[in-house]
This record gives structure tokens, sequence and C-alpha cells, in this order.
């Protein structure tokens, strides 16, 4: 579901490995061009959709509402399971009442002029949690090169990506550049005060991550090859509406929940939803 950046790494990686798939779609999307990889054209449904032994949801958080609509064919009414690969946290909410498999994605995947280029992350490419539950989407990339993780506390570990997208892709989309930025000073001091308020609305919601361990994401982040671009540098360049209250968003609304300040990313929010600069 969703033929944006991760759903055509997803597919390309899947049908490349010899597995039947089919998008799920409000439009038909171009045939797909995986670089390095010959050009790819899968088949796809925007309406009627048959029964999947797993559906991938990689659409934008704001679009999980009306795709929601394709799962009681795609599932049986809930008899497969739905991987929700997106960004934030708390993904299993929002495709409930359907069982999901939450996902964290840790590629990065970029566009341009129609050819999508995949920047392997340094450490495995997707994040799951341990247990039964997960494994359908594990198996799945058996004979795949995708390396997957599997975690026993995934909530701690989806609020570590979480603080990795609230500052890697508001500060990409705002300086208009990859996540070579994060090794200025500059913008090293914004994802720092980024991070000073997300880490007590992350310990509130009951992730366990320490001061320590924001400094790393940081690190983590540049450590991406320069020119690394984020998806929402993506959208904003092509004038596309951007996650950013999936993301900071998040975190002002968990802010005022937990009655913890989030002025610094509630800035983010205004400058990327406002047009400031």
């Amino acid at each position: 579901m969703g033929a944006g950046n991760v759903g055509v790494f997803l597919a390309s990686t899947l049908s490349s490995a010899g597995h039947e798939v089919f998008f799920c779609v409000r439009h038909p999307p171009p045939p797909l061009r995986m670089e390095g990889c010959p050009v790819l054209k899968l088949p796809f449904f925007l309406q009627d959709p048959p029964p999947a032994d797993i559906v991938l949801l990689a659409v934008k958080v704001f679009d999980t509402p009306s795709a929601l609509g394709w799962l009681p064919a795609l599932t049986r009414n809930g008899r497969y399971p739905t991987a929700v690969v997106q960004n934030g946290v708390h993904h299993s909410t929002r495709v409930a009442p359907f069982p999901a498999i939450p996902v964290l994605s840790l590629v990065y995947v970029e566009a341009q002029s129609g050819v999508h280029r995949v920047f392997a992350p340094p450490k495995a490419h997707f994040t799951v949690s341990s247990g039964p539950c997960s494994q359908p989407f594990t198996n799945l990339f058996a004979a795949t090169p995708i390396r997957i993780r599997e975690e026993a506390d995934f909530h701690t570990a989806a609020w570590s990506k979480m603080l990795q997208n609230c500052v890697s892709n508001p500060l990409t989309a705002l300086a208009g550049r990859g996540l070579e930025i994060l090794t200025e000073p500059a913008y090293r001091r914004w994802a720092e005060a980024i991070l000073a308020e997300a880490l007590p609305i992350a310990q509130a919601d009951g992730a366990q991550l320490s001061f320590p361990e924001t400094q790393k994401i940081i690190e983590f982040l540049a450590s991406y090859p320069p020119g690394t671009r984020t998806s929402m540098l993506q959208d904003r360049e092509k004038g596309k509406r951007v996650e950013i209250e999936a993301l900071n968003g998040t975190l002002v609304e968990l802010g005022r929940r937990y009655n913890l300040g989030a002025s610094v990313n509630e800035d983010l929010v205004n400058r990327l939803l406002l047009g400031f600069v």
C-alpha cells in the first residue's frame, strides 16, 4: 500500500526475490526504476484487490486513514497481518482493530529523475519487535539482502528512531541539504535543542532512553554519506505535503499531554507547515 520511495524499494526487493507483489494505490504507478536494476513493472489495483499473505503499509502517516479501506479485502478482515512501515511511534494504533506488525525503517531512498537510489544504513534496514508476531515480516526477506533486527524493547527502539526523524527530516528540509549538515556546529546545536525537549517526552511515554543515547543519535545520522537526502527534504523540494505532524508535531502533542515544553519543536512545525524560514 503506497508506491512512494519506501514502497518502491520494498516492492522491487521482494519481486527480485521471486515474491508475487502488487500495489494498492490511488493512481497507476510508473515502472519501477531502482539504481543498478532492470526496469520493473508490477501489477496494481485501484480498487477491489485480492487478499494478500501480508500487507506492507508504506503510505505517509497522514494518508493512513484513507488507506484503511483497503484492509478488509487485503487481510480477509484481519486474518492476515499488516506491516506498518511508517515513521513515528504507536504504529499499531493506526490500523486497529486489524493485526499489525510495527516496523521501523532505517533506509533512506532517494528519487531523482524517476530513478530510486538506496542509501544502505549503517545498521539493519528494518527493526521489528522480537517474537512470533513479527515472523511473517522477517520471513518475507529471508532470501533478500535486506537486514532485519529484532528488538525486545520495540517501544524504546521506536522512540529512538522517532528522535532521529525529528532531527534529520525537518533540519534537512529547512536547509535544503543532506544529512552532512549535522557535522556543522549551527545545525548540531539545533539538533541538540530538539533532542533536549524530546528526551523527557519520550521518557514520560515509557521509552528507556538517556541523554548519552541522544548524542549517539546525532553521531549516527552524521555517519550517513554526504548528500543523503531525507524524505521530508525530497517532499518539500517537490512541493508535496511534509510529514511534520507525525514527527515533531507528535512531540508537541505529547508534550502538552505530559505537561512538558516543546517550543523548539513547535517552531519547526510552524516553519514547515506555514512556510517560515
